[in-house]
């Protein structure tokens, strides 16, 4: 479920990002294209994905720690996005391929 929720808010962090006017793809494909094209759908999704997470935080962990890590949490998936997405590592296959990593991990530990 953590894992889960962590993944949630790398999405919303990424689709915030990547709506942002100063942002710079040198190639922009599928996702990405539709993306750039129409921010206010993608800044409204990642806003609705991070309250979904919030609100998940809070009903798992507790009103104050909830809230403690979902800001930690927003802090980590965005340091993480800044860090490489320059350098185009945060395709969407590799992405999935670790949280199916860590999702395991989460379930068998």
């Amino acid at each position: 479920m953590i894992s889960t929720l962590y993944f949630l808010q790398l999405i919303a962090f990424l689709l915030w990002q990547l709506s942002s006017k100063q942002t710079k793809l040198s190639h922009s494909r599928g996702i990405l294209k539709k993306v750039t094209a129409n921010p206010k759908p993608a800044r409204l999704t990642g806003g609705l994905l991070c309250t979904i997470t919030l609100v998940l935080f809070i009903i798992k962990l507790g009103l104050f720690s909830g809230v403690c890590a979902a800001i930690v949490g927003l802090m980590g998936v965005g340091c993480l996005s800044l860090v490489l997405q320059p350098f185009n590592y945060l395709r969407w296959s590799s992405v999935m391929a670790l949280y199916a990593i860590f999702l395991i991990l989460e379930i068998l530990i």
